[in-house]
């Protein structure tokens, strides 16, 4: 196969496309075991019918891959309008003028280099091409802020995908210059003068998304009152990720979060994903349960969960699940923690001690839980 980024055309491409799905998510995450084939190592299903993909090939090999939709390829069908909460935009928008974006990924050698940003790069080509005003997409915790970066935005409340875990859905206006500008997007002056007819309408009826605030743009003030509204997470005696930190550490510490509303049974993290964030409960209760369903653990306002697949580089050994409604979670990133251990020692000790209290803290409530 020639190297390049570009959408698969040929036998062999959709071949290398559904192969890196395979080798990623049933392999190295052990995602979606269920809709692989074994025999061809391929992940694919019916949406690849009427679905294009994206491939990277480097020397012959294919090292990343996405999925894209477009209404002007077929109409959307149920099943992904309700996924993607497309009905009140198809109020305003045709199918045409829509895409959806899933199924990225990159190989594991290449994570953290430019293969994701080329592909978004040609879905951008692509989106300006054909007029699209508005683009969809379900974002996992940890890459919020990447996303953010680009352009898009939350816009809905955040569910459990089978599978995978808790996600966000994002969207992206195209004829939105000024926030594309604003967020540094690399996309911005690509969109800019487009004549976009619907940019004030769909920005609209986005104008109060539900389920996440994030920290970069609210003031201060306002994101602090947000974290510190239940007052359990002060009151009860367990360990706290802010013990001893002023004020200035925290804003440091929380400078790249985000603040996400869980529902009751949302999975906040799965079993075996292989992401790295780690969160902060701020409001409500989770509990930890292993993968046969048993209570591991569970957990209270202050409390930090996620922490071990951080600190160890492995998948999820447990899921946590929001017991209750207007359950409030507070998301670090790994970059943003990974800075903050390189490059202010003082203040990642004390975050680190912390961090070890609480571990201390879920041991003791684990043998309790056990009756050992």
């Amino acid at each position: 196969m020639q190297d390049g980024v570009r959408f698969a055309e040929t036998e062999e491409d959709l071949r290398a496309s559904y192969q890196l799905r395979y080798k990623v998510y049933v392999e190295g995450m052990g995602r979606l075991i269920d809709k692989g084939d074994h025999e061809r190592k391929e992940l694919r299903d019916d949406h690849d019918n009427f679905a294009r993909a994206i491939v990277v090939i480097k020397d012959g090999a294919a090292i990343g891959t996405l999925r894209l939709f477009w209404g002007g390829d077929a109409p959307f069908n149920k099943t992904l309008i309700e996924a993607y909460h497309l009905s009140q935009f198809l109020e305003i928008l045709t199918d045409k003028e829509i895409c959806i974006i899933e199924r990225l990924m990159v190989d594991e050698k290449h994570r953290g280099s430019a293969v994701a940003l080329q592909m978004y790069k040609l879905v951008w080509d692509f989106s300006i091409k054909q007029h699209i005003e508005a683009g969809f997409l379900d974002c996992e915790p940890h890459h919020l802020n990447s996303y953010l970066k680009l352009g898009f935005r939350p816009f809905a409340k955040t569910y459990s995908y089978p599978g995978i875990g808790l996600v966000i859905p994002m969207m992206y206006i195209p004829g939105d210059y000024e926030h594309l500008k604003q967020v540094g997007s690399p996309f911005s002056l690509l969109t800019k003068d487009r004549g976009y007819k619907h940019t004030a309408a769909l920005l609209d009826m986005i104008k109060d998304s539900p389920g996440v605030t994030i920290k970069n743009e609210v003031n201060n003030e306002r994101y602090l009152d947000e974290i510190y509204a239940d007052k359990h997470l002060l009151s009860n005696d367990k360990p706290k990720l802010f013990e001893g930190l002023s004020e200035a550490e925290i804003e440091r510490l929380i400078e790249k979060s985000v603040i996400i509303t869980c529902n009751k049974n949302d999975h906040i993290i799965e079993t075996q994903n292989a992401a790295r964030t780690m969160f902060v409960v701020l409001s409500g209760h989770v509990e930890v349960r292993l993968p046969n369903g048993n209570l591991l653990a569970a957990v209270t306002p202050g409390e930090v969960i996620g922490e071990i697949a951080y600190f160890l580089h492995k998948p999820r050994t447990a899921s946590i699940i929001a017991a209750e409604d207007n359950v409030k979670i507070l998301s670090l990133d790994e970059p943003s923690m990974s800075r903050l251990l390189k490059f202010e020692p003082q203040l990642a000790s004390k975050f680190l001690l912390n961090v070890c209290k609480s571990l201390c803290s879920r041991v003791i409530s684990n043998a309790e839980i056990s009756g050992r």
